[in-house]
């Protein structure tokens, strides 16, 4: 199989599935990690966060981490707030200093890679607006985001709908994991209490989810796991879609809409996103849990 060089774009340090995709792609062995970048609000303290997982659970704790901007393009956002499983330790760790977008656009100078899209889509559409000149070395777009198959508005695109606008019409090929198969993928109490907790990787890890659980009062959803394993083209099924991104509306700025494109047997547009529609949800999970924490 291919080993898949990825940069992983993320707003990590609130839902913990970030953490966890991180974790799942620093376990694959056909996926290499070349980068972490991260995106919305405290963009700084996120980077740091990330220096402190890496540290504390991967082979290879010294990836390049670099902190991305914070406000969507048009609506605000607060720059100060601090993520759920921050800790004051974690302040002692320090990003690259080099700003996502321009560690981006330098990569994409010197070799082809993907990007795996976890969090709002502010950094990626500031490197196609700024930077078109690298867009082509971009293989593909793996994107959390989007709900196409039912009226739902998702996070990662409701927090800023004009920057998922400018990237889903940039003619990157795109490969989008929404809601309809992501809320499938989840991990029981049953299973998190199965795990060896003496492993000082899965006591750190398990950890974060009672930190999750107790902000939220919800168990892990794996959305962002299974977008990064979507890149091994296993256990999922996906089909073309024309998608457009609502901008306005009351009820439905950020929505994800399906537009039709073909009418009366008639081509009148061109698919712009492959979407996920199908996962095996229990075989997924147990390969997740297997390579993440060892679990049999």
């Amino acid at each position: 199989m291919t080993t898949h060089r990825i940069i992983i774009d993320t707003d990590i340090g609130d839902d913990v599935d970030d953490l966890l995709a991180v974790a799942l792609a620093t376990r694959e062995p056909d996926l290499e990690l070349a980068g972490i970048t991260t995106v919305f609000r405290n963009t700084l303290l996120r980077a740091k966060m990330a220096r402190f997982f890496l540290h504390s659970f991967s082979e290879t704790p010294d990836i390049p981490v670099h902190a991305g901007s914070g406000s969507p393009l048009r609506q605000g956002a607060d720059l100060e707030e601090i993520p759920c499983q921050h800790t004051p330790d974690m302040d002692d760790c320090h990003p690259d200093s080099t700003d996502a977008v321009g560690f981006l656009a330098e990569t994409l100078k010197h070799e082809k890679l993907s990007v795996v899209c976890i969090g709002p889509l502010t950094n990626i559409a500031l490197l196609v607006r700024d930077h078109p000149d690298v867009i082509q070395n971009l293989e593909r777009l793996v994107i959390m985001g989007g709900c196409y198959y039912r009226h739902a508005t998702e996070w990662n695109i409701v927090c800023d709908p004009e920057a998922a606008d400018i990237v889903f019409t940039s003619g990157i090929p795109i490969r989008a994991v929404g809601l309809d198969v992501t809320t499938r993928c989840r991990v029981t109490q049953a299973q998190l209490d199965a795990i060896d907790s003496s492993s000082p990787k899965n006591a750190f890890l398990l950890q974060a989810c009672r930190a999750w659980k107790e902000a939220s009062s919800h168990l892990p959803i794996l959305h962002d796991p299974l977008t990064v394993y979507s890149l091994l083209d296993r256990d999922l099924e996906f089909r073309s879609e024309r998608i457009h991104i609502e901008l306005e509306g009351r009820h439905t700025r950020g929505m994800t809409y399906c537009e039709p494109y073909a009418i009366w047997g008639q081509t009148v547009a061109q698919p712009n996103v492959d979407v996920a529609r199908q996962v095996d949800s229990e075989k997924f999970v147990q390969h997740f849990l297997e390579k993440v924490f060892d679990y049999r």
